[in-house]
């Protein structure tokens, strides 16, 4: 879906004067029952990294054998580090913040999970102004060319610093690098008012609601 030229500008200010905030999740598994055990993100301002944020989370629930194969987080580990859900999702949303340009690979497994994590332990995100952005997405509608579109793949085939290590800070990291390197080949080639405006027309959804499945 297209958007106006007013909201073409907003997003693209976002990504090139504004604040944009790319994060990532390790989890306990893929259900209904599952948690968070790992939340991080990657401020960046003005196209520059300002701060980042990683917590780890001691789950309520347990741990799938395969989850715990692919991040390497143990219970016994998140028993020790990690913090209570509530108090570590409280503090993603402060450093979330309102007027963002918020950023994940695979984003809507992402979301899900952190409303999921809401609705688990009653708490509330409802930030004003934020537009979400899924490089997942991303990558298939600009370069359907490639064979994957997986974060590890990206990684190599943009020419990216960075890890797919499944360090929710690492994959951030990496995430943010495939975000800015599809900014910038865009805005390269295409003026604000053409293939831009599809771009983040179908890219870029507005967050009016974070309670919906």
């Amino acid at each position: 879906m297209r958007i106006s030229e007013k909201n073409l500008l907003r997003m693209a200010a976002y990504a090139r004067n504004g604040r944009v905030v790319v994060f990532d999740t390790e989890t306990t598994g893929c259900t209904s029952y599952d948690e968070i055990c790992q939340i991080a993100a990657a401020e960046y301002e003005h196209g520059a990294l300002s701060r980042t944020f990683a917590r780890y989370i001691c789950p309520t629930c347990e741990m799938n054998p395969w989850a715990e194969a692919v991040h390497g987080l143990s219970m016994d580990f998140l028993s020790e580090h990690g913090l209570e859900p509530e108090e570590a999702m409280r503090q993603f949303f402060e450093f979330v913040g309102d007027d963002v340009l918020l950023v994940a690979h695979n984003a809507t497994f992402d979301m899900r999970m952190v409303r999921q994590e809401c609705r688990k332990f009653g708490l509330a995100f409802a930030p004003r102004g934020v537009e979400t952005c899924d490089t997942l997405a991303l990558s298939r509608r600009l370069r359907p060319d490639l064979p994957s579109h997986k974060l590890s793949y990206l990684i190599g085939a943009l020419d990216i610093e960075g890890v797919n290590s499944h360090d929710a800070l690492d994959d951030a990291l990496a995430c943010a690098g495939v975000f800015f390197s599809f900014v910038a080949e865009t805005m390269a080639k295409q003026d604000a008012c053409g293939t831009q405006g599809d771009f983040f027309g179908i890219m870029c959804a507005h967050e009016t609601r974070h309670d919906k499945s």
